[in-house]
């Protein structure tokens, strides 16, 4: 509105009076109510066509003028005071009516490039509501709901509860006649579809028409809500919402497994665990007290993002992707808010501000995960161990054994006490230090170009490149002793399979080493095959950040063993040695320099998995020198006198690798000039050499942590959430740029929405606990409406995703609010509610229409009728399947895969097994989920790719979905056992009434009969004159053909059920 602000004054000149109105806008204000609300008529207007450069965006904002507030919109304006973009009750002196009324395009607003206009009706709105006194209301779904009193109503007998006074209420000031109710075979496979997504049996829907009783439809509801399949039904849609899938996503799209957690949430509905207490345990349940195993399951919900794997990605990047998911999910799923558009900037439409946005961001930034996954299968970290009762038997069983193993060795040293003192007094000076301690299995001196070990010639050592079948000569420079191995960065040296350690085996690594100034990051030596590409599976020593670093890893950093110490010095020879006593722990893992052992920071100490490959039988790499594949190394860095010993050394005998002189000296020192820390070395020696059975007690201990890791390394895990120790400091992300950092935020909630009560924590816990306060305005409204969403097509706002500016306001209010406080006050009671719409008179309306109310309400948004709406995907592969017999319905377990087309997914690289026997036919719930190439079937009737978070599907209609009906092997399957269902009958005609039920849930009307009748006849007379076009209908499938039956008489009642799995009665929910 900046541009051409000279005009300003002439133009309030002229319309200092009331403007005349041009004819559209006259004749439009003819037809508008007489009380303009600003939620209802002027929000939307103003939000669409003005926001976008007068809302709440200050970086877009122009001329300094915001329409979003109303101290804003009636403040002077900035730049010419004493004028007014909205004078209350004054339209001649409100800029705004000037500039949507002039035609001149210098002028107007919205301006012309901006390619938005203002329709008559709009303008009108915008004049009256101004001269009406331009009355700002907050944004409606921002006013926290409270009961409304149940509308007056003319026909009072026509409720059954409370629902269905607010939509007859508004029918009825349109003098619109609600529908009569369904029949019951209609209402019953609308509500069993509804609440299972199953269609129901003959067996019930013939107990459902005989049982007269005024409450047999009450009963068949409670009989379907205790169903098992309720839950697999509710979890489906909460699959789209929680983005669920069983692979990572982006390019390479690998498999993972969160069938556990899906599993938990079919067992809560079916539990009907309370809405509050079952978002909590998803956003927060690892922050309870004392969590139980379920409850840290739950928190799968915020690891079922996709997660990238692809070699060369920036670490920080995804990592930040991974948390702005969670909070854009946070918005849709429990605020129907598009946080995702306060990313980069405010919101231009809603009072999210950017600053908001991280304060949320902050509550997930606290997970210490790695931003590119492992190449590999293994689940990124934090996981939950999946172990039963006998595994944790076993477990504490051996955790039992390993303390009291522990503390006999300890036990054993204290023993030695005076034993010591007589040695230290009479015998130690006897001793010849050796250049090497007991238990070296690796000695490599590099004097020569042919690298080898010395103690094994037959292993040998290898220069190799980021090309890894490609070998580089050693280049041979002055060493520590003799010739050292310079390092170029790129390369490394691969000691022939040395070094190859499990976490349960103690082991010692040394070596000399001469690193230059220039070197701030660089591995020095590792075991494993990669860096990042497998989350530093294996172990290492490295600079980070001109620290040394060690590390012991199942898939780092949160797996992981991670520990830092000084920055080396540079520029001269010093010996570095690393020792591990085989723990899992980080006070097992110590480094030295020059003899001495180096105070570390742990900053990770939970390792619980394996830090091996296990490719197959293939061997496990051993430790590599100074770099690794797609790694950093030590460029310009000498390296020489390697050693690998099976044992952890001692303090002492680290000293005696480092410079047995030394080591002499200290035993040949007179007993009365021993320091203190003289002695406590000596006894770090002579523990490890002298203690009796030391060495059997060390291996009987080895033993046992090698039974105890095996108990766990084979133990299925679930991706969970876990809080760092101490949070992730957040800031605002400058346009949303991982990398560019605003100002510091912590976490917190939007003022704008609710305040964030300064007694809960500013933890998850204490976000999931501000969602459920009494006084949030969107959560409960949020859920109601989702609900409402999956049994009448839409929800009561039909954006279920959007209850912002942008979206659409609702069609009945006051129902939704009522709805939100009675569902708060159930107890966030799930079925209650569920119950109460299906019980509703408006929910059991027949869906036909009459043809005024189709004409006025096309979209049946005011509910003069019943639903009428296609299946889901899901339901009309289940519908089929279970009308065949076809369908197995066990609940829970892991993905299957049902047929599909070959060669999809050699997009990126995988190969589709099918399944066979009982898993192809499963319920749709666990088809398995590839975000990339989805299930085509499912696919094709609108189920989304499960990237993000989906709370409403697009709804398409398309050839290709009834291509898929009469091609897809699943349906041709079920057609072809519905056949054999109809060949078996006593007549033809009883054999299609009964498949036909099955599948529509009613008895066919005659003409469908005859329709029918005929096509069946004409088919058999077909496939009686040519039986082998036979084949394709009867080949379809694993299930087998009844010899029994004539094939051309199978082929045709076939193609007769094919037809009605391809009818509307079938496919659509009445």
């Amino acid at each position: 509105m900046s541009k051409h602000l000279f005009w300003l004054p002439i133009v309030c000149l002229i319309t200092a009076c009331s403007p005349s109105l041009p004819d559209d806008v006259r004749s439009a204000m003819e037809t508008l109510p007489d009380k303009i609300d600003f939620n209802l008529h002027v929000k939307p207007i103003l939000s669409d066509r003005c926001f976008s450069c007068h809302g709440p965006d200050s970086n877009k904002r122009k001329a300094g003028l915001r329409l979003d507030q109303a101290e804003s919109a009636y403040a002077e304006l900035t730049e010419h005071p004493g004028y007014f973009a909205v004078k209350p009750g004054k339209t001649g002196h409100s800029q705004l009516v000037s500039r949507i009324l002039t035609e001149d395009p210098e002028l107007m607003m919205p301006p012309p490039a901006s390619d938005l206009v203002l329709s008559s009706a709009e303008k009108a709105i915008l004049i009256r509501w101004i001269k009406q006194g331009a009355v700002y209301k907050p944004l409606w779904s921002l006013i926290p709901p409270e009961r409304p009193k149940l509308p007056e109503v003319s026909h009072k007998t026509w409720p059954k509860n409370g629902i269905d006074y607010f939509i007859l209420q508004k029918n009825e000031l349109q003098s619109r006649q609600q529908a009569e109710e369904a029949d019951k075979e209609t209402l019953l496979r609308r509500v069993s579809l509804d609440l299972t997504g199953l269609p129901p049996t003959l067996e019930e829907i013939d107990a459902f028409l005989a049982d007269t009783d005024p409450n047999a439809y009450e009963k068949a509801v409670d009989r379907l809500l205790a169903s098992p399949h309720f839950g697999e039904r509710m979890a489906t849609d909460w699959m789209d919402l929680a983005r669920f899938a069983d692979t990572h996503g982006y390019t390479v799209d690998r498999y993972r497994d969160m069938s556990p957690w899906r599993d938990w949430v079919i067992r809560s509905f079916n539990e009907n665990m309370p809405y509050d207490r079952f978002v909590t345990w998803q956003l927060a349940g690892d922050l309870l007290p004392d969590p139980t195993r379920d409850q840290i399951l739950a928190t799968g919900f915020n690891r079922n993002h996709q997660q990238n794997m692809e070699g060369g990605i920036v670490e920080e990047e995804f990592r930040v992707e991974y948390v702005a998911d969670r909070t854009n999910t946070l918005g849709t799923a429990f605020m129907g808010l598009t946080l995702e558009c306060a990313r980069c900037h405010d919101h231009k439409f809603d009072p999210v501000s950017q600053k908001d946005y991280y304060q949320l961001f902050s509550f997930f930034n606290n997970v210490k995960e790695a931003g590119q996954i492992s190449w590999d299968d293994a689940l990124p970290a934090p996981t939950l161990l999946l172990t039963d009762e006998k595994v944790d038997s076993i477990a504490r069983f051996l955790d039992r054994q390993i303390a009291a193993a522990e503390n006999r060795i300890e036990q054993a040293k204290n023993d030695l006490e005076p034993a010591f003192e007589t040695w230290l007094a009479n015998q130690r000076t006897a001793l010849k230090a050796t250049p090497y301690p007991a238990g070296l299995i690796g000695r490599f001196d590099l004097n020569s170009p042919q690298i080898a070990n010395l103690l094994n010639p037959r292993q040998q050592g290898e220069m190799r490149q980021q090309d890894v079948n490609a070998f580089i000569a050693p280049v041979l420079v002055p060493g520590k002793y003799g010739n050292g191995l310079l390092m170029d960065g790129d390369a490394w040296l691969d000691l022939g399979g040395v070094g190859a350690f499990e976490r349960d085996a103690p082991f010692t690594v040394g070596i000399w080493v001469n690193l230059p100034d220039s070197l701030h990051n660089g591995v020095i030596f590792h075991q494993g095959i990669g860096a990042a590409l497998y989350n530093f599976r294996g172990f290492h020593l490295a600079i980070k950040n001109d620290r040394l670093e060690m590390l012991m890893a199942h898939v780092a950093p949160y797996n992981a063993i991670i520990e830092y110490a000084e920055n080396p010095p540079r520029n001269q020879w010093i010996h570095l040695a690393m020792t591990y006593d085989g723990s899992s722990a980080a006070a097992g893992l110590k480094v030295y320099l020059n003899g001495v052992e180096l105070p570390t920071k742990v900053d990770n100490d939970l390792l619980y998995k394996s830090i091996q490959f296990h490719f197959g039988g293939q061997p496990e790499p051993g430790i590599q020198i100074g770099a690794r594949w797609r790694g950093i190394g030590i460029k310009d860095a000498v390296v020489d006198e390697i050693t690998v010993f099976d044992r952890e050394l001692a303090a002492a005998e680290v000293l005696q690798l480092f410079d047995p002189g030394a080591f002499q000296n200290l035993l040949n020192k007179p007993a009365e000039h021993l320091a203190a820390e003289d002695k406590t070395l000596l006894k770090t020696w002579y523990s490890a050499h002298a203690a009796p059975g030391q060495t059997q007690m060390q291996k009987d201990l080895q033993n046992l942590r090698r039974r105890r890791n095996e108990t766990t390394d084979t133990v299925r895990q679930i991706m969970v959430m876990a809080e760092m120790p101490a949070p992730r400091q957040a800031h605002i992300l400058v346009r949303g740029q991982y990398d560019v950092y605003g100002d510091p935020v912590s976490a917190d909630t939007p003022e704008r929405i609710l305040p964030m009560p300064a007694d809960l924590p500013k933890n998850r816990l204490g976000l999931a606990e501000w969602l459920f306060l009494p006084d949030h305005p969107l959560t409960a409204r949020v859920a109601v409406n989702r609900l409402w969403q999956q049994f009448f097509g839409a929800g009561l706002v039909r954006t279920s995703e959007d209850f912002g500016n942008q979206g659409e306001m609702p069609s009945h209010p006051e129902l939704l609010d009522w709805l939100a406080v009675e569902f708060r006050e159930s107890g966030w009671n799930v079925k209650q509610m569920a119950k109460l719409i299906v019980l509703s008179a408006t929910y059991r309306q027949s869906s036909r229409a009459a043809s005024r109310a189709a004409h006025e309400d096309p979209k049946n948004r005011f509910l003069a009728r019943g639903p009428s709406l296609r299946l889901t995907a899901e339901m009309l592969r289940d519908n089929a399947l279970a009308a065949s017999g076809l369908l197995v319905d066990k609940i829970g377990g892991p993905s299957v895969r049902p047929y599909q087309p070959p060669g999809l997914w050699k997009i990126n690289g995988a190969a589709y097994r099918q399944d066979s026997g009982a898993d192809l036919y499963r319920r749709s719930l666990y088809t398995i989920w590839k975000r990339t190439v989805p299930y085509p079937t499912q696919a094709t009737f609108d189920a989304p790719t499960r990237d993000r978070c989906t709370v409403r599907r697009q709804k398409t209609s398309t050839p290709l979905q009834a291509l898929v009906l009469m091609n897809d092997p699943v349906y041709v399957e079920a057609a072809k056992v519905l056949g054999g269902t109809i060949s078996r009958a006593e007549t033809v005609e009883s054999g299609i009434q009964t498949a036909f039920r099955k599948l529509a849930g009613r008895q066919p009307a005659p003409e469908e009969m005859q329709v029918l009748n005929e096509l069946q006849k004409t088919e058999y007379q077909k496939f009686s004159a040519h039986p082998e076009k036979a084949q394709g209908w009867l080949g379809s499938g694993e299930s087998g053909i009844d010899p029994a039956i004539d094939p051309a008489l199978l082929a045709a009642n076939t193609v007769v059920a094919s037809t009605i799995l391809n009818a509307d009665a079938v496919m659509v929910k009445r």
